[in-house]
C-alpha cells in the first residue's frame, strides 16, 4: 500500500516519501474452533419443525422480519450461513416463536439450534476469514495515552482533535475512521503543541525523558541526537524504525539545529515523528500465509487491552519471536490484564459497550455512577472473576454522596470504597449510570431500559420504531379524567396503537421490572402517585417480578449475555465489526471460558488466540 501526505513544519514539507508496500495475501490456512456439542436432530426434523412452526409467518409473501423460511431445507447448498446465523439468535433468545403463537417444546427448540450450530460451524470452519478493514488510526484516548507514553506530557485530546466517530458505540472501528484536511490540520498543530510543551524548559519530567544524553561538542552532538531521535521512533512507530525512518526524523533536526540550538533540532524532529503515518496509524502487515508478524501482535495486543502502544517487556518479547503461538499470545495477555494499565478496559471497552456515553449528567453524582460502573468492572477483571457477576453480584464501590443516593449508610468521605449492596441493587441492573442513561430527563422510560437490555446485554436489537408514530409524552398525557397515570399505565395505553404492540410486546417488559428505580435510579415505591407494579412477563412468557426477576431471566439466557458480551470483545480487539462469519468463532471462545468458570481473563484469552485477531485479509489504504 501506499500512503503520502503533503502538510509542512516550519516550511519543510513531511511524509511525501512515506511510502510501505504490502503484498497481496495468499489464503490462511483453516484453524477448526473448538469442538461443537454434536446434534442428534435429523435434517428432515429440523425441515419439519421450521415448516410447522416458522414458515407460516416467514412466507414469501409476508416476509416477516426479512427473512423467508417457505420450502427450508437445512441441506441444501443454496441455505447460507448468514441466514441460519438469524434463525440461531433470535431461538437462542427465546424470541421466535414470538409470543402468543404456537411453539414447539423447549427441547425441540434446543435441538435445532444445537443442529443449527454445528452446520453453522462447519460451515466456517470451511472458510475461516479474518475479516478486513483498514489501517486504524489512533483515535482520542489511544493518541492522549501515547503521547504521555511517549513525552510524558498530559494532554487533552479533545482540545487538540476532533471527535471521534463511532460504529456500534466503538470509537476504534477503522473503516469509519476518515482523513480529512481538517484532521490533518489537527494533528499538525497538535505536534506543535506537544513538541514545545515536551521540551520547555520548565517541563523538567518531560524533558528528562525525552533528552536522555547531554552532548559537549558537536560531534557529540550527532551521536545524541542520532540516539534521542532513534529511541523516539522505536516507541512512536512501536518497533525499530526503517533507515528512511531515520533519515527524515534526522533531516528536521538538523534543520531545527540550523536554526537554532541543539533542542531547537531535537523538538523539530520530535515534531515531525508526531505527524508521521507510522505514528498516527497502526500498521499491522502480515506474513505471505496472512499471520501478523510478531511486532504487529504486540502492537495489536497492547491497544486492545491498554489503548496505548506496547511496552518494553512485550517488545522485547515481540523481537524474540515469543508471541507467535497461541499460548505465548495468552500468557501476554494474562500478563497485561493483571497491569494497571488494563484499567482501559474498564474505562473504554466496558464504557463504550454499556453505553456510559450516553450519560449526560456531569454533576458530582452523574460523576460518581460513572466510576461506579468502571470501577466494579475494574475489579472483576482485576480478580478475574466470572462475567455473569455483572449481573449478578451484590459488589459495588461508592461514596458518599453516591451511597446517600442509594440509601445506604455508613459511607463517608469522597473516596470510593467497596460495598456490599442490597440485594435489589445486584449487578449492573441496579447501578445508577444504567438506570440514568436509560431514562429521559424527569421519567423513567421502560422502552429505553428494555431496548438497552436487549440490545447491550441480549446481542438482540429491536427494529426502530414505524414512521409517524408520536411519542408517549404527546400520545398519553400523565392523567386521564383527573387521575394520575404512572408511567407503566402510560405505556401499555400507548402500545394499543396496532403498529406499536408487535414489537413492544418485546421491549417492554424487561424495562418494566426496572420502574421501582425512579430516573436517576433512586428507589422508588409510587411513580406519579401510583404504586408500581414491576411485573412482567418476558417474550418467551417467562414471569419476571422486579429486578431480581429480570436477573433471573438473564441467567437463564446467560448463553445470549455470554455470546453477545464476547461479538463485543472481539469487535472492540479487532477494530471492525463482527459479522456472521465470526459467529462459529464466537462460540468456540464461549465454549473454551465456560470451561474456566466463564472467567474474564478466559474470553480475552479466546479472543487474542483467534485466527481474526492473529490473521489478515489484505488491508485497505486509510
Amino acid at each position: 500500500m501506499t500512503f503520502r501526505v503533503a502538510c509542512a513544519i516550519g516550511g519543510v514539507c513531511l511524509m511525501g516519501a512515506g511510502v510501505w508496500a504490502e503484498q497481496p495475501a495468499a489464503p490462511a490456512p483453516a484453524r477448526a474452533p473448538a469442538a461443537a456439542p454434536q446434534t442428534k436432530m435429523t435434517d428432515a426434523a429440523q425441515n419439519a419443525l421450521v415448516d410447522t412452526y416458522c414458515a407460516t409467518c416467514h412466507d414469501t409473501i409476508t416476509k416477516s422480519g426479512d427473512l423467508v423460511l417457505e420450502r427450508f431445507n437445512v441441506s441444501s447448498p443454496l441455505i447460507s450461513a448468514e441466514l441460519i446465523e438469524k434463525m440461531i439468535r433470535k431461538l437462542r433468545a427465546g424470541q421466535m416463536p414470538p409470543g402468543g403463537a404456537e411453539r414447539p417444546e423447549p427441547e425441540e427448540i434446543a435441538a435445532l439450534v444445537d443442529a443449527l450450530e454445528a452446520r453453522a460451524d462447519a460451515m466456517g470452519a470451511r472458510a475461516v476469514d479474518p475479516g478486513e478493514r483498514p489501517f486504524p488510526r489512533l483515535n482520542r484516548a489511544e493518541y492522549a495515552r501515547v503521547v504521555k507514553d511517549l513525552v510524558g506530557v498530559d494532554i487533552d485530546p479533545a482540545a487538540i482533535l476532533p471527535p471521534d466517530t463511532a460504529s456500534g458505540g466503538f470509537d476504534n472501528i477503522a473503516d469509519v475512521q476518515a482523513v480529512s484536511p481538517a484532521l490533518i490540520t489537527a494533528y499538525l498543530r497538535g505536534a506543535s503543541t506537544i513538541s514545545r510543551a515536551a521540551l520547555a524548559p520548565g517541563a523538567a519530567a518531560s524533558r528528562g525523558k525525552i533528552l536522555t544524553c547531554s552532548p559537549r561538542t558537536a560531534a557529540e552532538e550527532a551521536k545524541c541526537a542520532e540516539a534521542i531521535v532513534g529511541r523516539l521512533m522505536s516507541v512512536a512507530y512501536r518497533g525499530a524504525a526503517t533507515p528512511e525512518d531515520a533519515a527524515d526524523a534526522l533531516g528536521f533536526y538538523q534543520r531545527g539545529r540550523a536554526r537554532g540550538t541543539f533542542e531547537d533540532g531535537i523538538q523539530l524532529a520530535l515534531q515531525s515523528i508526531l505527524v508521521s503515518p507510522r505514528f498516527l496509524f497502526r500498521l499491522e502487515p502480515a506474513t505471505a500465509s496472512r499471520e501478523r508478524d510478531d511486532v504487529a501482535l504486540a502492537s495489536r495486543l497492547s491497544f486492545f487491552l491498554w489503548s496505548r502502544g506496547p511496552d518494553e517487556t512485550l517488545m522485547a518479547a515481540a523481537r524474540r519471536g515469543a508471541l507467535h503461538t497461541p499460548a505465548e499470545l495468552a500468557a501476554a495477555a494474562r500478563r497485561m490484564i493483571a497491569d494497571p494499565r488494563a484499567e482501559a478496559l474498564s474505562t473504554r471497552f466496558a464504557a463504550q459497550w454499556l453505553r456510559l456515553q450516553d450519560l449526560k449528567d456531569s454533576s458530582p453524582l452523574g460523576l460518581a455512577m460513572r466510576r461506579e460502573t468502571e470501577l466494579v468492572i475494574a475489579d472483576l477483571i482485576r480478580r478475574d472473576g466470572s462475567v455473569m457477576e455483572l449481573i449478578t453480584s451484590n459488589r459495588s464501590f461508592l461514596n458518599e454522596r453516591l451511597a446517600t443516593h442509594y440509601g445506604i449508610p455508613n459511607v463517608r468521605g469522597e473516596a470510593f470504597r467497596a460495598v456490599t449492596l442490597p440485594d435489589n441493587r445486584r449487578g449492573l441492573l441496579g447501578q445508577g449510570s444504567i438506570l440514568t442513561l436509560t431514562s429521559l430527563g424527569t421519567r423513567t422510560s421502560p422502552v429505553l431500559r428494555g431496548k438497552w437490555v436487549l440490545d447491550v446485554l441480549l446481542g438482540t436489537p429491536p427494529p426502530p420504531p414505524p414512521p409517524n408514530v408520536p411519542a408517549l409524552d404527546e400520545s398519553v398525557k400523565a392523567e386521564r379524567n383527573g387521575a394520575p397515570l404512572s408511567t407503566r399505565q402510560r405505556v401499555e395505553e400507548h402500545r394499543k396503537n396496532p403498529s406499536c404492540s408487535g414489537c413492544h410486546r418485546v421491549i417492554d417488559p424487561p424495562g418494566m421490572t426496572l420502574e421501582n428505580f425512579g430516573p436517576t435510579g433512586a428507589w422508588r415505591a409510587e411513580d406519579n402517585g401510583v404504586a408500581i407494579d414491576p411485573a412482567a412477563d418476558l417474550y418467551d412468557g417467562r414471569r419476571m417480578d422486579g429486578a431480581a426477576g429480570l436477573r433471573a431471566a438473564l441467567v437463564v439466557h446467560q448463553d445470549m449475555v455470554l455470546r453477545n458480551f464476547t461479538q463485543q470483545l472481539l469487535t472492540y480487539a479487532l477494530g471492525r465489526r463482527v459479522s456472521y462469519k465470526d459467529m462459529p468463532a464466537v462460540r468456540a471462545i464461549v465454549r473454551a471460558a465456560a470451561a474456566d468458570n466463564n472467567r474474564f481473563s478466559a474470553f480475552v484469552a479466546g479472543v487474542v488466540t483467534s485466527a481474526a485477531f492473529r490473521s489478515a485479509s489484505p488491508q485497505k489504504e486509510p
